[in-house]
């Protein structure tokens, strides 16, 4: 067919795309020409205009936008609702000073904090333990009382007793048992009760007190008191035992004395005794509490 030969409605229906609507069987190439005039597209395959991919744009960032906003961790600053694995990765950046300006507790630290932390509290420990080691006091095993040349001696001791037999067991000899019974080696009352008192030169505090009959086969100390006082006038009971002080003992027994408060006079009473008169004691030491 030539270009101007006549064609018949059938050729024009079939070769051209009608004004009313139809379908391509091919491809049509618009050669740099604008289609124009689109509606809106209404079906996933629909063509559409640039205003209306403008708006699709458009709303698709709002809708990442908010998306990132909800679903993401912002850099300045946000709050996580879940549990983050790091997968074995390290969390680093993290703050150094110290000692923190912000640290409320529950905030992540860094090696460097930690062992900040650590330390100071190591040496913080080492601090308080050195102040109760230095604080805390100690038990002296060695006996407070030295050996008494007289009932006033010079070392600033002073030893009295309720009574005395004779010049021969004078208050002191409980203080300096040097030799047998019988020269200097205890006190002795002619009552079968009696005390003996020791004034320290200054209040002290003790955990221990050693005593020892007169080491007469019979004359036995069978109960007494122990007390402590800062005026020799008003007595603090301290131990009261039926413990048996014996005169045939060899060596004197040792009493734990549970106290905190320091005396300056200690007294030995005893309230009652076996054997007959001139009852006394031969070993009388405090042991005290030092600092």
């Amino acid at each position: 067919m030539n270009a101007q030969d006549a064609a018949t409605k059938n050729y024009v229906d079939t070769h051209a795309v009608s004004k009313t609507g139809d379908t391509m069987t091919g491809t049509l190439d618009m050669n740099g020409c604008a289609i124009t005039n689109l509606l809106n597209p209404s079906t996933a395959q629909g063509a559409a205009t640039k205003s209306y991919v403008d708006k699709q744009d458009s709303a698709q960032i709002i809708t990442l936008n908010s998306y990132v906003d909800t679903h993401a961790v912002s850099k300045s600053g946000d709050t996580m609702t879940g549990d983050l694995n790091m997968g074995g990765r390290m969390v680093k950046g993290l703050p150094v000073h110290y000692p923190p300006t912000t640290y409320l507790g529950s905030e992540a630290s860094s090696w460097s904090q930690v062992t900040q932390l650590v330390n100071a509290e190591v040496q913080n420990a080492i601090k308080i333990t050195k102040e109760l080691i230095t604080n805390t006091p100690k038990k002296s095993y060695s006996g407070y009382v030295p050996i008494l040349e007289k009932n006033i001696s010079r070392t600033g001791f002073v030893a009295t007793a309720s009574a005395v037999t004779t010049g021969d067991f004078q208050a002191y000899y409980a203080f300096n048992n040097l030799n047998v019974d019988g020269s200097n080696g205890g006190w002795a009352t002619p009552a079968k009760k009696g005390w003996l008192q020791i004034k320290c030169p200054e209040a002290v505090t003790i955990w221990r007190v050693a005593l020892k009959a007169r080491a007469i086969d019979g004359k036995n100390i069978t109960e007494w008191n122990f007390s402590g006082s800062n005026d020799g006038k008003t007595f603090e009971p301290l131990l009261t035992s039926t413990t048996k002080l014996l005169g045939s003992a060899n060596a004197p027994l040792f009493f734990n004395i549970s106290t905190t408060t320091a005396y300056q006079y200690y007294r030995l009473a005893i309230q009652a005794s076996t054997g007959a008169e001139d009852l006394g004691v031969q070993v009388m030491q405090l042991y005290v509490l030092s600092t």
